[in-house]
């Protein structure tokens, strides 16, 4: 019988260091961007240095990101490289994991949980794959609109509504991250520690979201003893 104290180690030391500086540079990005668009209280702007400090912090911590953000690709890029695969690896199967899930959730005894083999799950990949498609576009246009080279007037109109819309969709897919992230839903008690803690989240969490990845983890794949299941997975990517 398995020890329900027992933990599988999620995430390496340097990708929680990595998660970590990220979410709180795109909170205070996100923060900000709302005060110059209007959608914060003015003592609120008023507080956080008025309308001009905040767009100065805006703007640099942008470029900052985006640049930092480029140094990772390039130095990352075989991990990135595995995690684009990964996010991208969708079978016909997975479109009906979601509702099949919820169900086997609400009532276990009556639904069966769809089983998938990845690191992530169907729902996870595409929060992911949006995360990572809003924050490029909102980057990018954010580092157009710094420079502002010469360009007809419906470029610039172009640049404004991506970042703007953009942003607006990051907002809600780290909405959805953080949800699941918190470890408050009943299928992802304990996951927080992954990214805030220690790197591990409980056997019967990781077995239930990722049920592939943890026979991998604790079984290994050959039919042989698995390793530890404490043990560093090699990382795909940030969760």
């Amino acid at each position: 019988m398995t020890n329900p104290g027992t933990r599988v180690r999620r995430q390496t030391r340097v990708a929680r260091i990595l998660h970590g500086s990220n979410a709180l540079v795109l909170a205070i990005l996100l923060l900000s961007g709302f005060a110059l668009a209007g959608n914060l209280p003015v003592g609120w702007v008023d507080g956080l240095g008025g309308h001009t400090g905040v767009n100065t912090v805006h703007r640099l911590l942008g470029l900052a990101f985006a640049i930092v953000g480029a140094v990772l690709v390039m130095l990352l890029r075989r991990r990135l490289a595995a995690l684009g695969r990964e996010i991208l690896r969708v079978h016909s199967r997975d479109f009906g994991w979601p509702l099949r899930y919820i169900r086997a959730s609400c009532s276990p005894g009556e639904h069966a949980a769809l089983e998938h083999d990845g690191r992530f799950d169907p729902l996870q990949r595409a929060v992911l794959g949006l995360l990572l498609l809003a924050t490029l576009v909102t980057a990018a246009s954010g580092v157009y609109l710094y420079f502002l080279p010469g360009a007809p007037a419906w470029v610039f109109a172009l640049a404004i509504r991506a970042h703007i819309y953009a942003a607006w969709l990051l907002l809600a897919a780290v909405a959805i991250h953080i949800l699941a992230g918190l470890g408050l839903l009943p299928t992802h008690r304990g996951v927080l520690r992954a990214m805030f803690g220690d790197g591990t989240v409980p056997l019967a969490t990781a077995a239930r979201l990722w049920p592939g990845w943890t026979r991998r983890q604790t079984r290994g794949t050959t039919g042989k003893p698995g390793r530890d299941p404490t043990a560093s997975d090699p990382p795909s990517g940030l969760v």
